[in-house]
Order: C-alpha cells, then structure tokens, then sequence
C-alpha cells in the first residue's frame, strides 16, 4: 500500500507532465508565429503536429526510463528539481535535434526551438514544485490511513521522520502500542497501552493499519497478530530491520521459485560483467607486456648490474581468486638473500637498493604482472594480493578480510588510489584497506576500472608518501 501510493502519485504527476508539455509546445507555436515571425507565417501544422508527438515520446521515455529513481516528488530538494527538470529538457529539445537531423527537415524555425527549450526548462521546474502537492492533496484527503504502530519506543523515534513525509501521502499516525516501560520527552507519539491490550485498542481506535517496528522472534507471534489483523480488516505491514539486528546490509534474491537473503551485491558474478572486464584487462596487458615490459626489463637489469647483482624478477607465493595461491612476479628490488621475506617494507628499509626505492615509488616493480594478468591470476584492478603468511594475521585483525577474495587480486585497486598503500602501521590502516577493496567488490563497473586506472597514473607521476 505504502509504495503503491508513492508509485500512483508519481504516474499521476508525470502524466499531467506529459500533457503540459504538449500543450505547452502548441502554445508556443501560436504564439511565437504570431507575436515573433507575424499572423503572414502561420506554422505548418501538418510538420508541428509531427515535431509534437516527437516531443510527447522523448517526454514519455524519459519519464518511463528515470521514473524509479526520481523516488519521493512531494520533497525534492532545489538541485533535485532542477535537475531533473534540466534532464527532461535536454531528453526533449536532444531528440527533437535528432529528429530533424535524421529527416533533412529546414521546417520549423531555429529561433522557435531554441526559445522552446528555456520556457519548457522553466515550466518544468515550477510543475515538479507545484503538481505533487496539489495531486497529493486531491487524491489522499478522500482515503486517510490511520496509522498504529507497535514495537519499541527507540523505533518508534527513528520512524519519525518517515512518518512526517508521508503524511502528505495521507498517512495519519495515532499511536503507540508498546511495552516499553522508559518515556523519554522526544517520543513522537502518545503511548495507547500494551500489547498485552491489542484486540481492544485496534477496535476502540478502528486503525487502517498496523506497523510492527521489529521483525517477530517467533512465527507464532506473526501468525497470531495476522490472524487478529484480518479479523478486524486492519492492514499489518512489518518493518525490516535485519539489518540492525545483524549488523550488515541485507539483500533479497528470487530464484526458481526459492528466495534467499544475500549480504552483498557482486556484479562480477554476471558472465558478461566478468568478459567485459577479462576482454578490458586484455586490451591493456598485451600491449605493456609486448611493447613496455621489454624496455622497462632492459633498464631494471643495468640497474641491478650497477648496484645489486641478481635475478632480474622476484616471485612470491601470493593469494588470488577464492584463496588460491600463484607466484607474482615483480622486478626485484631488494638485496638478494636478506632473509627476511615475509616482512612489510618500511620506509628507508635498509633491503632496498639505492634505485629499487625508485622503481618502487613509480611502481615501475609492478609491471611484470601484465603476464599474471594475460595467465589470467591477476586483473589490471582489483584488491592487492598479500603474502600467503600475511592472510592468517589480516584475517585476525578484520574477520571480512577474506570476502576480498571473491574477485580477482589487481595490479592497482580502489585502496591504492585512496593513498592506502606501502606499510599497514596500524590495524586501521588495514581495515580502510579492506573496506575501499570491498566497496569495489560491490560496485563494480568498467568505468570505476577506468577511474582507477587514470588516477593510478596520476600517482605514478605525483606519488603518495606511503609510495616506498
């Protein structure tokens, strides 16, 4: 009922939109050929009529494509409306250009069309501002919905809010039926008894609904109190709140015919999210590993002749997709045999040659894994791969340490370009880490990708103090 109401006020707002717009549009045309061009150029209204309903779909598609996220229209903000007012101007006047485009079409008049577009903008403002309340008003003054809730005062308070906006939806709150025993003097509500007291509160009060502020503990509870709701015809809506109570997001998932609760969003785990972004890794990698990794390999290599003979790469057991272990390759920067392996490098680390400080603070060292990244180990972006003996001690410090593994480890990574890089000093320091790898898991996109990679560049070019 809550939503249905929200959605019918939109559908009713965005057609009177629609309307406006193309009554709107033929206002103008009579009025600019008469007032601008003279009564001598009256408009064509067989091309008008057509340039009209061109005008009456953009509107339509874009109300039909952003209907879900335009959300509450009875209290947007003063950049919410104009935003979306400037939006449908631009969907408007945008495929009102293509359409002449596309058609050769010299018949309406440029100065018309482009003295539409400000007043369409204008109107649209004042209609988004205007055109809610009033329906609000017309429609929910004839169906009220007096509301009870039940639950805790604590809840209760942090309903408020809601409530307050959806008062203008017709909403009208009465009470409180609870059993806590604590008043405090910012409670919203008057308490109407306990719950020990339901059957004879909701028949002397005759509510439209019942809210339950928190999920029952026991099906019995929920069968009953639905048993007593539908005996008295009062509608019982049930507030979430399994995300108090487990201290995570909650996602709901449907699937042949079986639902599931789910805690994290993972755009990876769609097949063509997952070819788009090995297709984006390959693009990248083949042309470092055929054209820069040889260069970068011959410069390294006179390096360490100069000041550190030795292997030219250095390998390390590290831990990939689903905690698999795969040896990263890096060009070495440090003294061979120090024995000292498994230790974070710290600022002027004494392992460290002269120009592997350099090769590090460029991140120039990274580059051999592009052939991780083609052998399909690595991704250009991703969370950074640790030491395999690092993992157990991370896992002790944040218990989520080990959901980073569900993609592949990367390159560079959403930590790395937040500056949380080189020595974890502190177990915060690790946990930032940990929640901007997270956010990636959850947010993936290639565009993120492409965000990540331009401001990896810019740090290889201006690097961060924690680059060592």
């Amino acid at each position: 009922m809550i939503s249905n109401r929200v959605r019918g006020l939109n559908l009713l707002h965005w057609a009177m939109q629609a309307a406006m717009v193309i009554g709107l549009f033929w206002a103008w045309v009579y009025v600019f050929s008469s007032t601008v061009q003279g009564a001598a150029a009256a408009p064509a209204n067989d091309r008008y009529f057509i340039y009209s309903l061109v005008v009456g779909c953009a509107f339509l598609v874009d109300l039909w494509r952003s209907r879900l996220a335009q959300g509450n229209l009875l209290h947007l903000d003063v950049v919410r409306s104009h935003g979306i007012a400037l939006r449908q101007t631009i969907v408007v006047i945008g495929a009102l250009l293509v359409f002449l485009v596309a058609q050769k079409d010299i018949a309406i008049s440029r100065m018309f069309l482009f003295t539409f577009a400000p007043l369409l903008y204008t109107t649209l403002i004042v209609s988004n501002k205007l055109f809610p309340p009033f329906l609000a008003r017309f429609v929910f003054s004839y169906h009220p919905a007096t509301t009870l809730l039940l639950g805790s005062r604590a809840h209760a308070r942090k309903l408020a809010s809601w409530l307050e906006r959806k008062a203008s939806y017709g909403f009208r709150t009465v009470g409180l039926i609870t059993d806590d025993p604590t008043p405090r003097a910012d409670d919203p509500l008057p308490v109407l008894g306990r719950l020990a007291e339901m059957e004879r509160i909701l028949k002397e009060q005759r509510p439209t609904q019942l809210i339950m502020l928190d999920l029952p503990m026991s099906p019995e509870q929920i069968v009953g109190l639905g048993n007593l709701c539908d005996k008295l015809g009062v509608r019982l809506f049930i507030v979430n709140d399994l995300e108090d109570k487990l201290h995570r997001s909650v996602l709901f998932l449907e699937d042949d015919g079986f639902h599931f609760l789910a805690f994290r969003q993972e755009p990876l785990e769609c097949p063509i999210g997952r070819i788009a972004k090995r297709i984006f890794d390959i693009v990248i990698a083949v042309p470092v590993v055929l054209f820069v990794l040889p260069l970068a390999s011959l410069g390294v290599w006179l390096c360490h002749r100069a000041q550190s003979p030795g292997p030219l790469f250095f390998t390390q057991r590290r831990t990939g997709k689903y905690n698999r272990e795969f040896q990263i390759l890096k060009f070495r920067t440090m003294h061979v045999n120090h024995g000292e392996e498994a230790r974070q490098a710290t600022e002027d680390d004494c392992r460290v040659f002269r120009t592997g400080r350099w090769l590090r603070k460029l991140s120039v060292d990274e580059l051999p894994q592009f052939v991780n990244v083609l052998k399909g180990e690595m991704s250009v972006v991703g969370p950074r791969p640790h030491f395999v003996d690092h993992d157990e001690l991370f896992g002790e410090i944040a218990n989520f340490y080990r959901v980073r593994s569900f993609i592949k480890p990367g390159i560079t990574g959403l930590a790395q370009v937040r500056g949380l890089r080189g020595e974890a000093r502190r177990d915060q320091d690790l946990i930032d880490r940990i929640h901007s790898d997270l956010y990636y898991l959850e947010n993936w996109s290639l565009l993120l990708d492409w965000v990540i990679i331009v401001r990896t560049a810019w740090h290889v070019v201006f690097p961060p103090k924690t680059a060592y």
